[in-house]
C-alpha cells in the first residue's frame, strides 16, 4: 500500500468527497471514542446499472466531545454528512484520510452522549471481483450480490466495520419493479417507489457484525424446501434454475436437525434462505444469518430422469451446507471479537461440518479428515508459515487469513483434542461456550476456558498448537533392553530439506495415542524428550505412534520400522493414509530415500480401500516434480505399473453399473495415467470422445468432462483448439465455459499454449472465468510453466487491469510447482517489484519461492548434485 498515491477531491458545496487510497496504510482499528449502536440503511440498487446510492443513519454513543469522527468507506462519494444530538444538527466536512476511511470534521465539538449520525452517498457495483456489492451477468440477466467478509461492506456504504460491534440492522432496498430482493431477514413490507421501482423494507436483524449483513437483487426463482421444524427453508437461484436445487432442498432440514442436537438448542434465526451466486473461480459459500450464499456449482445439479446426483456432488453440498449452518451458532450467534480469532470460527465449522457430513454419508476410513490433515501440513511445512491465531494488523494479514492454516490445521487440531477428551465431554464444553456468549462476542480464550472445565490441562495444550507456527516431528525409538519395553519420544519442529533453521526451540503439548500389540497407551508429550513404558510383555513387533491417524504431528521411525508398520494387513485405512503422507514429508526432509517412498506408494496401488489407492496416487503426484526430473521415462513407467491397467479398464465413460468407488477412481486415475503415464490409448480415446461431445453427441462423461477435455488437448492440434474456443464462446453454461478454458490451457504445442495465455487479455472473455482455468493448467506442466513466466512478467500491467484490485498478488502462486533454484531466481526477478503493491503480494511471493526452493533441495538431495 505504501506506493499508492493519495489523491484528494475538490471541496464542493455538497461536501462531496471521493474516497481514494492513502500514501501509507492507516492503523487497522478505528480510534476509540465513538460506539455504534444500531443502523438504518437504505440503498437503491439496480444490477443493470454500474452504480448504487443510499443513505445510512447510525445511532452512536459519543464517549466524550468530538471534533471529528473516523469511519470506514472505500471508493464512495459522500454527498452529505451530519450528526444530530438533541434538537441540534451538526454538519460535517468529509475528508478522505486513507484508502478505506473518511473523517467527519465539525466546526465545533459535538457533545458527549447518544446521537444520530447520517450520511448520503453513492458508489459503484464491483465487476472485477466478488467483494463488497458486486454484480454478475447470467443468462442475459443482471444480478447484484454482497460479500462483506472481511471488509467488503465499506465498498457499499460508510460504517464502523469491525466484527466486535454486533448491532441490529434495519435494511431497506429500492430495486426495479420486476426484480426480487432477499436479505438476512423476512420482508416487513413492500411499497411503490420512483416510477419503475419498488421499496422493500426488511425486518430488523438481531445483533450482527457488519460482515454478516447480506442481500441479493435479481430475477430469481425460488424453491420452497421442507422446513427445519418451525424454520422456513428456501433455495433462491438465477432465473429458470430452481429445479436444480432439488437435492439440496431435500437434505438441508436434516442437517439443521443434527446441528440443533449437537448444540442442544434450536436454530437461532427466523429463516434459512440459501442463495446461489453466479460466480466462477474459487468462491465457495458464506454463512450470512438467514441468507447463506453458495457458488452455483455447489448448490445446483441438473436433474437427470430416474437418477439422483452422484455421491461426490451430494457429499460436497452436505459438507459446505453443514459448515455454513454450523456457523449460525458458532460465528453468528457467538461472534469473534476480532479477526485474529477467525480461525476458531472456520476451524470449528470445518470440524463439525465434516462430523455431520459423515453422519449422513458415512466416511468410515476418515479420508476427508486425512485430506484436511495433509493440506494443512503441506502449508505448515514452509519456513514462513504463520501461526493459527495470527494477529491481524494490516491488509496483508487479511489477504492470508482464508487458507489451510485457518481451516484445515485448526480443524484437525480440534479433532485431535476431541479424540483425546472424548466426544461427550468435548460437546459439553462447546455447549457451555455457546450458552455463555449467545448474541455476544467472544475470543479463543473463552472457548478454551469452556473446554478447560472438562480438563484443566486442555487450554495450555491447545495454545501450544494455535500459538506457534509449524508442526512437530516426533522421533520414535523402541527400547527393549530392560525389564519391559519402553518407547523414547523426542519432539522437534519438522524441517524440510533446504529450509532455514527456525529461530528458537519449538515445543508442543502433544496428545498421543500409541498402539502396540499389547494395547493402547495415552500420553501427553510435553518435554523435548520423554521415555514411556509400553503395555507389552515382550518387545513389540511394531509401534503405531499416531493411533487413529489424526494426531497433528509427523511420526519419524527408522525405515525398517516404518516398513513393518505399513505392511500390517490389519492397519486401519486412516492410519495408512496418515502414514503415506508422513512418509512423503519425511522424504522431503531427507529422512526417507525417494526410491523407498515411491516403492511404498506403488505397493498400495492395488489396496482394497479406494481412499488408500487414491492416497498412493497423490504421493506419486507429490513426488512427480522430483521423480520426473530425475528420470522421466522411469516416472512414466511407474505410473503405468501402478495404475495403467486399472485406468484403461475404467476408461473415460461412466456405466450404469458403476459403483461410487469406480466413479471416484476413474475421476482421479484415468487423467493421471493419460498425462503422467503418457498413455496413448487413453489420450486417443479422450480425443475421440471430446470431438463427439463437441459435435453435440451426448456421452456418459459425468464428472470426468473437464479431465477428458484436458487429456484430449495434450496432443491436440489447432483445429481442436479452435473448436473448443468456439464452444466456450457460445456456451451459456458458466461451468462448461470454465472447463473448456481449462482444456485450452492443456494444449502442449508452444503456439497453442501461447494462444491460451493470450485469452487472459481478451476483452470479450470474463477474466474471472478464463484466468484461473488457464493459469492453473500451465502450472501443472513444466513446458507450459516455462512459457508462462515470461508471459506473466511481460504482460503484468495488462493483466492487472483485468483483475480485482489485489488479485495480482496471487500471480506468483501459479508458478509454485517449479522445482529448481534457477526457477526461483527467475520468479523472484519477475515479481519482486510488483508484489509489494498488492495486499498479500509479498507473502505470496515469499511462499512461492519457498515452495520452489524446497522442491529444488529435495531434488538435489536425491540426485546428489546441485539443484
Amino acid at each position: 500500500m505504501a506506493d499508492l498515491i493519495r489523491r484528494f477531491a475538490a471541496a464542493c458545496l455538497l461536501l462531496c468527497c471521493s474516497l481514494m487510497v492513502a500514501a501509507a496504510p492507516a492503523p487497522v482499528r478505528l480510534p476509540e471514542g465513538v460506539r455504534p449502536l444500531a443502523y438504518q440503511l437504505a440503498l437503491t440498487v439496480d444490477p443493470a446499472r454500474p452504480t448504487h446510492s443510499g443513505e445510512v443513519e447510525i445511532t452512536i454513543e459519543l464517549k466524550q466531545p468530538q471534533r471529528s469522527i473516523v469511519m470506514h468507506a472505500r471508493e464512495l462519494q459522500v454527498r452529505s454528512a451530519w450528526v444530530e444530538l438533541g434538537a441540534r444538527r451538526h454538519a460535517a466536512r468529509v475528508q478522505a484520510i486513507g484508502g478505506d476511511r473518511i473523517e467527519l470534521r465539525f466546526a465545533q465539538a459535538v457533545p458527549a452522549g447518544r446521537a444520530l449520525l447520517g450520511l448520503a452517498f453513492s458508489g459503484r457495483l464491483q465487476d472485477k471481483e466478488f467483494n463488497g456489492l458486486f454484480r454478475r451477468l447470467d443468462g442475459g440477466d443482471w444480478y447484484a450480490y454482497t460479500q462483506f467478509q472481511p471488509i467488503g461492506a465499506r465498498l457499499a456504504f460508510p460504517l464502523f466495520d469491525e466484527p466486535g460491534w454486533k448491532l441490529p440492522w434495519s435494511l431497506t432496498l429500492t430495486v426495479p419493479q420486476a426484480l426480487q430482493a432477499f436479505a438476512n431477514m423476512p420482508v416487513q413490507r413492500e411499497e411503490a417507489a420512483a416510477p419503475g421501482f419498488k421499496r422493500i423494507v426488511f425486518e430488523p436483524t438481531p445483533p450482527l457484525p457488519s460482515y454478516l449483513l447480506a442481500f441479493g437483487v435479481g430475477p430469481f426463482d425460488v424453491l420452497d424446501a421442507p422446513p427445519a421444524g418451525p424454520v422456513p427453508v428456501r433455495f433462491i437461484t438465477p432465473r429458470g434454475r430452481a429445479a436444480e436445487a432439488a437435492f439440496a432442498a431435500g437434505i438441508t432440514a436434516r442437517i439443521v436437525e443434527r446441528l440443533e442436537d449437537y448444540f442442544g438448542q434450536p436454530y437461532p434465526f427466523t429463516k434459512l434462505d440459501n442463495l446461489g451466486l453466479s460466480v466462477p473461480g474459487s468462491f465457495g459459500a458464506m454463512e450470512h444469518p438467514g441468507l447463506v450464499t453458495f457458488a452455483l456449482p455447489l448448490l445446483l445439479n441438473a436433474p437427470s430422469p430416474g437418477r439422483a446426483p452422484d455421491a461426490a456432488f451430494q457429499r460436497n453440498y452436505i459438507g459446505f451446507a453443514a459448515h455454513e449452518i454450523a456457523h449460525q451458532w458458532f460465528g453468528n450467534l457467538v461472534t469473534m471479537a476480532w479477526w485474529d480469532d477467525l480461525w476458531l470460527n472456520e476451524s470449528f465449522a470445518s470440524w463439525l461440518g465434516e462430523r455431520i457430513t459423515a453422519e449422513l454419508i458415512p466416511d468410515e476410513g476418515g479420508e476427508h479428515l486425512q485430506a484436511a490433515r495433509a493440506r494443512a501440513m503441506r502449508s505448515d511445512r514452509l519456513p514462513s508459515t504463520r501461526r493459527v491465531q495470527q494477529p491481524v494488523g494490516s491488509d496483508d494479514d487479511f489477504a492470508h487469513l482464508w487458507d489451510a492454516i485457518t481451516y484445515e490445521k485448526g480443524q484437525v487440531v480440534l479433532a485431535m483434542f476431541e479424540q483425546w477428551l472424548g466426544p461427550e465431554r468435548f460437546r459439553d464444553g462447546v455447549r457451555r461456550y455457546i450458552n455463555r456468549h449467545a448474541w455476544g462476542s467472544a475470543s479463543a480464550d473463552h472457548f478454551f476456558a469452556a473446554l478447560g472445565q472438562q480438563d484443566p490441562a486442555l487450554p495450555a495444550a491447545l495454545r501450544s498448537f494455535i500459538g506457534q507456527p509449524g508442526m512437530a516431528r516426533v522421533a520414535v525409538q523402541l527400547q527393549c533392553d530392560g525389564e519391559r519395553p519402553r518407547l523414547r519420544l523426542a519432539q522437534s519442529r519438522l524441517q524440510p530439506l533446504g529450509a532455514a533453521e527456525a529461530a528458537g526451540a519449538a515445543r508442543w503439548q502433544l496428545p498421543m495415542l500409541i498402539r502396540t500389540p499389547g494395547g493402547l497407551t495415552r500420553h501427553l508429550l510435553q518435554a523435548a524428550e520423554e521415555t514411556i513404558n509400553l503395555p507389552d510383555a515382550a518387545c513389540p513387533a511394531w509401534v503405531q505412534a499416531n493411533a487413529g491417524g489424526i494426531g497433528y504431528y509427523r511420526v519419524a521411525q527408522e525405515p525398517a520400522a516404518l516398513r513393518r508398520l505399513m505392511a500390517l494387513p490389519q492397519l486401519p485405512a486412516a492410519e495408512v493414509l496418515a502414514g503415506l503422507d508422513d512418509a512423503a514429508a519425511l522424504s522431503e526432509a531427507g529422512e526417507l530415500p525417494l526410491a523407498e517412498l515411491l516403492a511404498m506408494a506403488e505397493s498400495f496401488a492395488r489396496h482394497a480401500d479406494r481412499a488408500v489407492v487414491e492416497q498412493a496416487a497423490r504421493v506419486l503426484l507429490q513426488a512427480q516434480p522430483v521423480a520426473a526430473a530425475l528420470d522421466p521415462v522411469a516416472s512414466a513407467a511407474r505410473w503405468q505399473r501402478a495404475f495403467g491397467e486399472r485406468a484403461r479398464a475404467l476408461g473415460w465413460l461412466e456405466a450404469d453399473a458403476d459403483g461410487e468407488d469406480q466413479r471416484q477412481l476413474r475421476a482421479l486415475l484415468v487423467p493421471l495415467v493419460a498425462d503422467l503415464g503418457a498413455d496413448s490409448v487413453l489420450r486417443a480415446a479422450a480425443g475421440l470422445h471430446a470431438q463427439a461431445w463437441l459435435r453435440g453427441q451426448p456421452l456418459p462423461i459425468g464428472r470426468n468432462r473437464s479431465s477428458l477435455l484436458a487429456a484430449a488437448a495434450i496432443d491436440g492440434d489447432a483445429a481442436l483448439f479452435d473448436t473448443m474456443l468456439s464452444a466456450a464462446r457460445r456456451s451459456s453454461d458458466g461451468s462448461e465455459r470454465i472447463e473448456l478454458f481449462a482444456a485450452l490451457g492443456h494444449f502442449r504445442a508452444p503456439v497453442l499454449a501461447q494462444r491460451a495465455r493470450e485469452l487472459l487479455l481478451d476483452p470479450a472473455l470474463d477474466y474471472q472465468e478464463v484466468g484461473h482455468a488457464v493459469l492453473a493448467a500451465h502450472n501443472e506442466t513444466p513446458s507450459l510453466r516455462d512459457g508462462l513466466l515470461p508471459f506473466l512478467s511481460g504482460r503484468h500491467a495488462q493483466l492487472a487491469r483485468r483483475m480485482g484490485r489485489d488479485e495480482p498478488a496471487w500471480l506468483p502462486s501459479y508458478l509454485n510447482q517449479s522445482c529448481s533454484t534457477g526457477d526461483a531466481e527467475r520468479i523472484e526477478r519477475a515479481f519482486a517489484r510488483h508484489a509489494p503493491r498488492y495486499a498479500g503480494g509479498s507473502r505470496t511471493l515469499a511462499q512461492t519461492l519457498e515452495a520452489v526452493r524446497l522442491c529444488a533441495a529435495w531434488r538435489a538431495h536425491q540426485a546428489g548434485a546441485p539443484a
